[in-house]
């Protein structure tokens, strides 16, 4: 995963491997030959060698097979970027008794300009030479001239076409590397002892811990009351590995300082952050009573338009406050909606968003995010803003009015791909047994456009959008017989 972070070419990989080589080997180290210019595009020359201690006879017949895992993992390299497995020459083998294996690497990437060459000269000899015969060779020049801009243009097209599907093919590979990481670090979390429970204590003097109420991958939530001032408060606790992670505790930081600043009635208010004796790390947050949109929608299908209109435009106004000082919130989706049981709706879970003034908690390139609501700018790790979070509130609204997600796919891979190219069906087209109005379709939908610019200009231009319907004689709810014909979300 890290090289993955990291290299941006199969030149980077293997100088990766060369500069990391101790995490995979204590007897041998790796070193790679400058080749310089060119050569270094598609070619790497690379040295095994023992260690001197290590370096006896006995350990030098049993490389031969080691020797063999080590060009299959060479070879492999390029395979991350699309491109087919390197050639592995291995001109010399410490089993051989050489005094370093040396591997020279070659792989094949698009060769620059090489499709655009190619089309510009047979347009051009194509063109010239059949008007030629016909019409002269004036006409002819013309025509070699026309062929050539014609052959130039398609094979530019043809090239940055080749080039974009390798670069989704890496990035599939880096997505799905990540996933690996996050799931061996949850196998471990499972495997770790859990934390103390807190409930019925008192925290740092001033909060009486009551009763859990809700757990994730990396943090409890427990219902509490602040003992001096006597209201209810929520407080989230990192737990496990999560608790010494510090990318985790630096987000739940983020979460907190950017909430603090968010004081508006739509975004649930964080009160405190402090770190119990441990040095596990706590946010507290205001206590909300109902329930989240995924869980409406897991329990009761569809949202009928006459409720949900009211919920989008509390979620505008949040996101209007938000970025109106540069956050963008970069994880919106049904989860983090909560729906207050005296009707208004506020958004949760600031902990993945970002400060466009600031510095990511995350490099340039590496997404983050839930795949299902990701805009295709963040599929690909390009630069996010407040209308990517516009898109995510449109797949949000387009699952909750017909109960399916926009745009499906059998793995998170393909649904990232699948967010940058394929246009979703209009709501009213998929669910014509619903009433959704035509103006919540446009609007919607308008939200769903792949390039940023044709999207609604702010959340500000959404909630217009969305104010302007009438809701008059719109459900507020179904009947028990309209359900999802999409429950897997």
């Amino acid at each position: 995963m890290r090289m993955l972070r990291t290299a941006k070419t199969p030149v980077d990989a293997y100088r990766f491997l060369v500069a990391n080589a101790s995490e995979q080997t204590r007897v041998g180290a790796w070193e790679m030959e400058d080749l310089g210019g060119r050569a270094m595009r598609n070619t790497a020359k690379l040295s095994y060698r023992l260690r001197e201690d290590e370096s006896t006879p006995e350990a030098r017949r049993g490389e031969r097979l080691l020797c063999a895992a080590r060009r299959g993992e060479l070879a492999s390299y390029p395979v991350f970027w699309g491109y087919p497995e390197a050639r592995v020459v291995h001109s010399a083998c410490i089993a051989d008794d050489a005094p370093a294996c040396v591997y020279e690497v070659r792989w094949n990437p698009p060769r620059a300009y090489s499709a655009i060459a190619v089309s510009t000269v047979g347009a051009a000899a194509v063109c010239g030479v059949s008007v030629g015969i016909a019409g002269g060779w004036a006409v002819g020049g013309l025509a070699v001239f026309l062929g050539a801009t014609l052959g130039g243009g398609a094979g530019f097209l043809w090239q940055r076409n080749n080039r974009l599907a390798h670069a989704r093919v890496y990035e599939q590979h880096r997505i799905a590397s990540l996933e690996r990481a996050l799931q061996l670090r949850g196998e471990g979390e499972a495997r770790a002892p859990a934390p103390g429970e807190l409930s019925a204590t008192v925290l740092h003097g001033k909060y009486r811990i009551g009763r859990k109420i809700g757990s994730g991958g990396i943090g409890v939530v427990y219902a509490a009351e602040h003992l001096s001032l006597g209201h209810e408060v929520a407080i989230k606790v990192l737990r496990g590995a999560a608790a010494m992670d510090g990318s985790e505790i630096a987000r739940l930081r983020r979460e907190a300082h950017i909430q603090v600043r968010l004081d508006h009635p739509n975004i649930a208010r964080v009160m405190d952050l402090d770190q119990m004796a441990d040095g596990s790390i706590y946010v507290v947050m205001e206590r909300l009573h109902g329930r989240s949109l995924a869980d409406k929608m897991s329990k009761e299908g569809p949202v009928a338009p006459g409720f949900a209109l009211p919920c989008f435009i509390d979620v505008c106004r949040a996101l209007a406050a938000a970025h109106g000082i540069g956050v963008v919130h970069r994880d919106l989706k049904p989860g983090n909606i909560f729906l207050c049981e005296e009707g208004s709706s506020k958004v949760l879970d600031f902990g993945m968003s970002k400060l466009t003034s600031a510095e990511s908690l995350t490099q340039a390139g590496y997404t983050l995010g839930t795949p299902e609501y990701m805009a295709p700018e963040q599929c690909i790790g390009a630069v996010v803003e407040a209308r990517t979070d516009l898109y995510a509130f449109g797949v949000v609204m387009y699952e909750a009015l017909t109960g399916e997600l926009p745009i499906n796919a059998a793995n998170r891979r393909e649904l990232l791909d699948l967010h940058q190219r394929q246009v979703p069906k209009p709501m009213r087209v998929r669910r014509p047994d619903l009433p959704i109005p035509a103006e919540l379709d446009v609007a919607v939908m308008s939200c769903l456009r792949k390039k940023v610019g044709e999207r609604p200009r702010d959340a500000g231009e959404l909630e217009q959008m969305l104010a302007s319907i009438d809701v008059s004689g719109l459900p507020t709810s179904y009947t028990q017989s309209v359900r999802p014909r999409l429950a897997a979300r």
